[in-house]
């Protein structure tokens, strides 16, 4: 019995961790995405095995049939093993199959799990992440992309008043710059022009301009980048500090799993409070980090929206496994207008709330500080308003240097802007 167990959970894993592979062979993320991924594949692989003993001689193929339904959860895949069982059986009634078939039934597994191996390696992009440069000179800063946050004008037009919040920033020495914008409406577009001198032209339709998209992007010298959730636009070198939360390649094996195919809702809740807490542990990580220079990417207020609105208890699920977690528009997130709207202002209305104390955190630290908070590109509640797509947000505390983005509020800028102001070095 436990020699069948341990068959049968070598055989479901086996098969599990070439699936997660093979999904991240199509993606460009980084390496240590892979695993959280394949440890939680490694404990279903326990209980698939388990369940399989029901099968008793047949536990080793069943096991690794169940694993394919488990992670897929389509119905080409069950049909595909139901198949493949019958095949084994009609074989063994002929005598071309041993009566336990098991070592067939590994061999495939294992073959199956190699091959994602080399591709899984063959894709893989190593970064270098030295430590930050200590001796930078200047004062402390402070960089915070705060992904699709829209401009107060904005969000005016959703009926969200965010003047209350500029103040609270004015107090604290912040000046906003209400005529901000972005030259581009993706994230990795104004990432690229940030951080580097090249055109950006493609978007990222495909692996290979999202592997080339985080050659790109590096974080620059003096700074720590604490990341974001989302694989592909998360700088590919330089120093990193890594909050755990769920990322985007995780969300996505959950919603095609059993799970997010039985259990949808569940699944969603789970996800959306992990993230929520994601982000009360990227702000911490900014307030404490000991860098000279601190990059900070939040996908926060981009949708999901993590907050409920309206006197709901909870936030609705959806579009989602079907549509992407990360969806933006209310038309890609199954939402009307009006809902997009709500959604947007609660979730504006709770990260003013933390971004204001972690700025006092930073500023009871090093009141000397400067700091940016800027968004990449407009809300993109509608892909067809494309003068929203360009109203980024910038507001900044720039010691001795005020006004210092008023000739030039551009989202691409933000970083050049300030290294000329206050040394590169």
């Amino acid at each position: 019995m436990t020699r069948r167990l341990a068959l049968a959970t070598l055989a479901a894993w086996l098969v599990l961790a070439a699936i997660v592979l093979g999904r991240y062979t199509d993606e460009a993320m980084p390496p240590d995405y892979l695993l959280r991924p394949l440890l939680v594949t490694l404990g279903a692989a326990v209980l698939i095995g388990a369940a399989a003993l029901l099968a008793r001689s047949w536990a080793v193929p069943v096991a690794a049939a169940l694993a394919f339904v488990v992670a897929l959860a389509e119905l080409a895949a069950v049909l595909g093993m139901v198949a493949v069982l019958i095949l084994f059986e009609l074989l063994k009634r002929r005598g071309r199959m041993p009566r336990e078939p098991e070592g067939p039934v590994l061999v495939l597994a294992g073959i199956f799990f190699a091959i994602g191996l080399v591709m899984a390696i063959g894709v893989t992009q190593w970064p270098d992440e030295t430590g930050y440069e200590s001796a930078i000179g200047g004062p402390p800063m402070y960089v915070f992309l705060l992904d699709g946050y829209p401009r107060i004008d904005t969000l005016r037009g959703l009926g969200f008043d965010n003047e209350p919040f500029v103040n609270a920033l004015a107090q604290r020495g912040f000046e906003d710059y209400p005529d901000s914008l972005s030259e581009h409406t993706r994230t990795h577009k104004t990432l690229i022009g940030l951080l580097t001198d090249l055109a950006v032209n493609s978007d990222p339709v495909t692996v290979e301009v999202r592997r080339e998209i985080r050659r790109l992007i590096v974080v620059p010298p003096g700074f720590v980048e604490i990341d974001p959730p989302l694989g592909f636009v998360t700088m590919g070198s330089g120093p990193h500090i890594r909050t755990g939360g769920p990322t985007d390649f995780e969300t996505y094996l959950v919603g095609h799993s059993i799970v997010g195919t039985l259990l949808p809702d569940w699944a969603w809740d789970f996800l959306l409070g992990k993230l929520r807490d994601n982000l009360d542990t990227e702000l911490d990580a900014a307030a404490a980090a000991d860098a000279p220079r601190v990059f900070t990417h939040l996908m926060a207020p981009h949708p999901p929206f993590l907050y409920p609105w309206g006197g709901a208890t909870s936030v609705p699920r959806r579009c989602w496994p079907a549509c992407g977690i990360f969806s933006a528009s209310y038309a890609d997130m199954g939402l009307t207008r009006e809902e997009w709207a709500g959604g947007m202002a609660a979730q504006v209305a709770a990260l003013n709330e933390k971004l204001l104390a972690t700025v006092d955190r930073i500023l009871a630290r090093h009141p000397d500080s400067v700091i940016v908070l800027f968004s990449d590109h407009g809300g993109r509640a509608d892909w067809e308003d494309e003068a929203e797509l360009h109203r980024s947000f910038l507001a900044a505390r720039t010691p001795g240097h005020p006004g210092l983005y008023a000739d030039n509020p551009k989202a691409e800028e933000v970083i050049r802007t300030l290294l000329g102001a206050y040394g590169s070095n």
